[in-house]
């Protein structure tokens, strides 16, 4: 089922919005909808410092290391 939203924003907006949705072949309304899932996706400012302190937490317990590069990760 669908529904109609109608929203305001500036002109400019707009014409952004359309030109970006053009440029990846899609209509206002999916290229809306895509970036919806997207930001649906994204962490927030809480999660990602909720997740800091965990980890400052574990590095302090000894349970993580300190890695000089990404070649230390790869290594065993």
């Amino acid at each position: 089922m669908r529904a109609i939203l109608t929203i305001s924003m500036p002109v400019e907006a707009k014409k952004e919005v359309e030109k970006r949705a053009r440029r990846v072949h899609k209509t206002t309304s999916g290229y809306l909808l895509d970036a919806l899932k997207i930001v649906e996706q994204m962490i927030s400012e809480e999660e990602l410092l909720a997740m800091s302190k965990t980890a400052g937490k574990n590095y302090k317990q000894g349970k993580t290391k300190a890695l000089k590069s990404l070649n230390d990760l790869i290594q065993k």
